[in-house]
């Protein structure tokens, strides 16, 4: 290992230079710029390192590429699998950017771009331990595939059928997951699970133009109201979800988890005062990690009607908008919460309203006490030199769950990325020596499961 971490040190700079040639190509998905001249690029770049690359296309309307990736040692007892994405988020504002987004550039200590962190840098990481191990010992100690995703800022809506008509293609004996940010203690994480999402819009109708409050108002029906009166349907006063069977069969942290939770770095009342409040919501007998890792939500993510604008504007409004989000646990399903949704609303009488099921993510969750675990936790002391932060599930979504629930893989989530790395906001960027940090963790990891 001294040797291949001397060879990650004495070629950082050209592994940064060859970062910044991928970072300069756009791969916006939610307007599907720029996407398939980054898969042309990242292929050429996999075949130079030794690894095979496939392009694979998904079905459907766009027909999105999806990045397969092998390099294979018939010796090897195990494959790991590594899950990343080269899609990125749309830039704007640009304005905002200290420097352009796709003009990747240094200063202090860090390298700012769109996609340096998220998630480019951090899978390109996997792709330089990949090309150190080569040099120094000629072949890796364990199989490895990628599967890299065109469409995960935009839900990865063919992840996946396509991961359950490629299952074989897919098989391994445990999948990683390098994105988001570390703890803000500084310190690397290694996460076991993630939340689920079901994402839904609701749309009401009332007349068919907007009209004037004080000629209209009182015989015709206001669409805000509306969506008001359905909004107190779906919530008790305890700050609990009222769909029945919103809470079937989920399940309570075991006292392993407790314990990981207990140890999470957590200052609860630099917290209040970062972010200006005053108490957290309810159920006020859950502590803030258990609410994060362990319970489900339902969240108004947006609501939409009539003028919002500076002044007053007498109008009845002719239509509402309202956009949901319910963070899922393990032994929940998307499809099953909103089936329960449409028949809450239908018990209510609101089977008027328009619903649409925007995107999905199931949760996913690996065992605490999965035997190969621990290596992880080895590979990330001796990558970073630092103990990692054991979280039990990450409380956002990404798509694991497709992993863990149609590929049967186990799957841990290792981020590379700084604290404060901006994704999805401008300047975003990565850390030079997290992004070190993460090279050397790589390669580490590969000898330790191979032990």
């Amino acid at each position: 290992m001294e040797k291949i971490y001397q060879y990650i040190d004495e070629n950082l700079n050209r592994f940064i230079e060859e970062l910044f040639i991928l970072v300069r190509q756009p791969s916006i998905s939610a307007r599907w710029e720029g996407v398939e001249d980054c898969c042309k690029l990242l292929t050429g770049m996999m075949e130079k390192i030794g690894i095979k690359p496939r392009v694979l296309p998904m079905g459907g309307k766009r027909n999105p590429p999806l990045v397969y990736g092998e390099i294979l040692n018939p010796e090897a007892k195990r494959t790991l699998l590594i899950y990343g994405h080269y899609d990125v988020q749309p830039p704007e504002p640009l304005d905002a950017w200290d420097s352009p987004p796709f003009q990747p550039t240094i200063r202090n200590g860090r390298m700012y771009g769109r996609g340096t962190a998220d998630n480019k840098g951090q899978f390109f990481a996997h792709f330089k331990a990949i090309e150190s191990v080569l040099k120094i010992r000629g072949k890796l100690p364990v199989n490895v595939k990628f599967l890299l995703d065109p469409e995960e800022e935009v839900g990865s809506p063919s992840l996946n059928e396509f991961c359950r008509q490629n299952k074989p293609l897919f098989a391994a004996d445990m999948a990683l997951n390098s994105d988001g940010p570390m703890d803000t203690s500084g310190r690397p994480r290694l996460s076991f699970g993630n939340r689920g999402v079901l994402y839904v819009e609701v749309n009401a109708q009332g007349a068919n133009m907007d009209l004037h409050s004080g000629n209209f108002g009182g015989p015709i029906p206001n669409p805000a109201w509306r969506l008001v009166e359905f909004l107190s349907t779906l919530r008790k006063p305890d700050g609990t979800v009222a769909i029945e069977g919103f809470y079937d069969n989920i399940v309570p942290p075991t006292p392993k988890e407790k314990e990981m939770m207990a140890k999470i770095p957590f200052d609860e009342k630099k917290f209040m005062e970062k972010y200006g409040l005053k108490k957290f919501a309810p159920p006020e007998n859950l502590g803030y990690m258990e609410k994060l890792m362990f319970r489900p939500t339902l969240n108004i993510a947006g609501f939409t009607s009539g003028y919002g604008g500076q002044g007053s504007k007498t109008v009845l409004p002719c239509k509402a908008m309202l956009k949901m989000d319910m963070r899922l646990v393990v032994n929940q399903t998307p499809e099953d919460i909103f089936e329960k949704y449409l028949r809450h609303m239908k018990k209510h009488g609101f089977d008027d309203l328009e619903v649409k099921m925007l995107n999905t993510y199931a949760p996913s969750r690996t065992s605490v006490d999965h035997p190969l675990a621990p290596r992880f936790a080895e590979a990330i002391r001796q990558g970073f030199q630092k103990d990692p932060v054991l979280i039990p599930a990450g409380g956002g979504s990404f798509p694991g769950a497709a992993i863990r629930s149609i590929l049967n893989i186990p799957i841990l989530s290792v981020p590379y990325g700084n604290a404060d790395e901006n994704n999805h906001a401008p300047n975003e960027n990565l850390a030079i020596d997290c992004f070190k940090g993460g090279i050397r963790t790589t390669a580490a990891l590969f000898f330790k499961l191979a032990e």
